[in-house]
């Protein structure tokens, strides 16, 4: 699922939706790096999407691509510092956002029933839905 993102953090930081959506991919990674497939396989985006998008944000020193290893044909996107340096100022303004327009309206206990709604819809999506490869990537399923 790609996360949303206002129009604040384009005036603040510049990044662009696809930029934004494709570092948060990168900073959830445990590495900070992802090969391109995976990025596909996350974003559902064209291999070709990704290896444009990707060339652009390098040319800002966002991301860094390298070719993998095991597959000469593709690569793997790294997030840089000068990535890290945009997303520390993007994400507390995401923050701010998504807590104004979602969790501000709800009372505690209807946030403690949307959690937990979304544990059992996610619990059954992963184990009756989807593949085992997509499991370790389905957030709140248990």
């Amino acid at each position: 699922m790609l996360p949303y993102m206002s129009k604040k953090i384009y005036k603040n930081t510049g990044l662009s939706p696809a930029e934004y959506v494709l570092l948060v991919a990168l900073l959830e990674s445990p590495t900070g790096a992802l090969h391109s497939s995976e990025i596909s396989d996350e974003l559902d985006w064209e291999k070709s999407r990704i290896s444009h998008q990707a060339k652009r944000m390098e040319e800002r020193g966002l991301v860094t691509r390298f070719t993998c290893e095991s597959d000469a044909r593709s690569c793997v996107i790294e997030i840089t510092p000068s990535g890290r340096k945009y997303m520390k100022e993007a994400l507390p303004i995401q923050f701010q956002d998504v807590k104004h327009c979602f969790a501000d309206l709800l009372s505690p206990a209807q946030l403690d029933a949307l959690i937990e709604i979304s544990q059992i819809v996610s619990k059954h999506l992963a184990e009756k839905h989807l593949a085992d490869s997509d499991k370790r990537s389905f957030v709140g399923a248990k």
